[in-house]
């Protein structure tokens, strides 16, 4: 199909990056039997940064979508525990529960390899048109304001615009989403924003099956950590929330170098480490900020909808899972309405409720732990008291496993028990 066929066609459902939240909603739209449009700023395989962690909840879509196979393809690690460092160097190993179905708790594999499993499905799918290097530029509407469609150009070659018509558009254009800002939606607060960065190493000692936390000075409520990614190499990286950045706190990137040759209880695992490539940064939109994630003809996913863990900053969990929430409601709106064009609002609702329900009190919890963690005191409290008493240790290994033993953090009794001997 040439593209002035593309722009008089009109698709089912118009996706906005190819990402894990983009790709998710295409496919199970297509596996539905809807038409597809992807429109991807750059072109595949293209690297991510990220922190790399792959966990239950994504293995959970991947497997839905039985692409879980390919993992087995590249260079991965696995990840068993969680290792936590305090401030005043206590630490303390605690195993994940396994994901379901495995006996793991899940990976360790860069972006630039799963996102590419996606896409080439993606790619793969009779349903879906892709087009690569193509930038959005803004959403279109109709007198209602509501959103038909999309106007943007190429970013390699020709530069005219084209634009293309859809019952609904998904933005899954990440954290500087080209669809949110279009329909005026307000960037989330830096208070609710991490600016991470990461790079590779390879050579660093004393490298297992269990992801490292440490909480260092200049870094609170944020961590650095440690990675294994499988052949000797290692995802190393930290994020500090935005709002501290912009009081005047250090560069990440200045931070991270620092505690690599400088840190009592990181130097010497570094000493004959080697880095591979260059360090990079991106920015992480918190679920703390309770972005809309809906409106006429229109849903957002993923980073664009702010759905990143407040706590760990792990955010392809939630972009996959809202990905398939979000193309569900699709699917289950034009069941309702097939002539739908724009789909309205009032049939997408299950797209918001699934949020609601099965991330945002999740996210919740996690962003109660973050506000905790600023607390140097408290960290060296509980990571010290887990390293050395057995209750203590079953507290974290609870909240690794359970929601519900996240919310005692707020209980007077959870600290009593903290600080009894």
């Amino acid at each position: 199909m040439d593209s002035a066929q593309q722009s008089e066609k009109l698709y089912d459902a118009i996706v906005v990056g190819a990402g894990p939240g983009g790709s998710a909603s295409a496919l199970f739209l297509a596996n539905a039997g809807k038409s597809v449009l992807v429109l991807e700023k750059s072109r595949f395989p293209r690297e991510k940064v990220c922190g790399d962690a792959f966990s239950g909840k994504s293995i959970g879509v991947m497997r839905d979508l039985g692409l879980l196979s390919q993992i087995e393809k590249h260079s991965f690690g696995i990840v068993r525990c969680v290792t936590m460092i305090s401030p005043n160097g206590k630490r303390v190993t605690v195993p994940f529960p396994p994901a379901k179905g495995m006996e793991f708790a899940g990976y360790t594999i860069a972006r630039i390899d799963t996102d590419n499993i996606f896409f080439q499905e993606v790619l793969r799918h009779r349903n879906i048109t892709v087009l690569q290097n193509f930038q959005v530029q803004s959403v279109l509407k109709n007198g209602l304001g509501a959103a038909i469609g999309v106007e943007g150009a190429s970013t390699a070659g020709a530069r005219e615009k084209q634009s293309f018509k859809a019952r609904i558009v998904v933005g899954a254009d990440g954290a500087a989403s080209a669809v949110s800002r279009s329909l005026g939606l307000p960037n989330s607060p830096l208070a609710h924003v991490y600016s991470a960065v990461r790079g590779y190493w390879k050579g660093v000692s004393g490298l297992s099956d269990s992801i490292e936390l440490y909480f260092i000075d200049g870094v609170l409520p944020g961590y650095l950590w440690i990675f294994p990614m499988g052949n000797g190499m290692a995802n190393v990286g930290l994020g500090i929330l935005s709002s501290d950045l912009q009081k005047g706190g250090r560069h990440p990137a200045a931070v991270l170098t620092d505690a690599i040759a400088n840190h009592p209880a990181i130097k010497d695992r570094f000493a004959s480490a080697q880095q591979v490539g260059k360090i990079g940064g991106w920015s992480i939109p918190n679920g703390s900020f309770k972005k809309q994630n809906l409106g006429e003809g229109w849903v957002l996913v993923g980073d664009a909808a702010s759905l990143v863990d407040p706590f760990s900053g792990e955010g392809v969990g939630n972009a996959l899972a809202s990905g398939k929430f979000a193309a569900h409601a699709i699917i289950s709106a034009l069941e309702k309405d097939k002539d739908a064009n724009p789909i309205p609002s009032s049939l997408l609702q299950d797209y918001p409720k699934n949020v609601d329900v099965y991330l945002r009190p999740e996210m919740a919890n996690s962003y109660k732990l973050q506000r905790l963690s600023r607390f140097r005191f408290l960290l060296n409290l509980f990571i010290g008291k887990a390293a050395t008493k057995p209750a203590a240790r079953q507290m974290v290994i609870d909240m690794l496993a359970s929601s519900d033993a996240k919310k005692k953090v707020e209980s007077p009794l959870f600290y009593l028990k903290l600080l009894l001997p």
